[in-house]
């Protein structure tokens, strides 16, 4: 059984995050991004990977990537998984609810933006190859994702239809 919690790397990663203050690096991307998804408006996201040497901070050990998305005000998105990656996502404006498939049942967990406070809330944790799916809020949603391969290498693999055992697999970014 595999447990999906805020582990002690996702913890590290969102007080990091939420440190930025006035001086936010990833602001110049995050507005390319938001400008990208405002630019498709049938497209429910956008996204980008970044450099981590473009961060501030020492990053933990193991992560080898880090992708700014934003997904739009009111979507749904459908299962999905990375089977090479553990998955720390770190909300910076917006919420929405991610559902975790865990011991074949769907388990919604709250994810929103901390707004400069510590909340356990705006980050969480997904190991490899576990299931999860995401409905936005009534705003978009900005969050930065880290993984633990390189950006080049991650796969995300979505269901055809819905059997879960039928998959079909990409890379983000190549």
């Amino acid at each position: 059984m595999k447990s999906v919690q805020n582990d002690h790397v996702a913890a590290e990663l969102s007080h990091l995050v939420n440190s930025f203050g006035e001086s936010d690096p990833i602001a110049p991307l995050r507005t390319q991004v938001e400008r990208a998804l405002h630019s498709h408006p049938d497209q429910p996201q956008a996204w980008e990977p970044l450099s981590l040497s473009a961060l501030p901070f020492s990053i933990p050990e193991g992560i080898r990537s880090c992708w700014v998305f934003v997904l739009r005000a009111g979507a749904s998105f459908g299962a999905e998984r990375h089977p090479n990656s553990h998955q720390r996502s770190v909300a910076l404006s917006g919420d929405a609810f991610f559902e975790i498939l865990i011991d074949d049942s769907w388990s919604q967990r709250p994810i929103r933006a901390a707004n400069g406070e510590k909340d356990s809330d705006s980050v969480l944790s997904i190991p490899p190859s576990v299931w999860h799916r995401i409905t936005v809020g009534g705003m978009n949603f900005v969050t930065m994702s880290f993984h633990t391969v390189p950006a080049e290498q991650l796969i995300e693999e979505t269901p055809v239809g819905e059997d879960l055992s039928v998959t079909t697999q990409r890379r983000y970014h190549a």
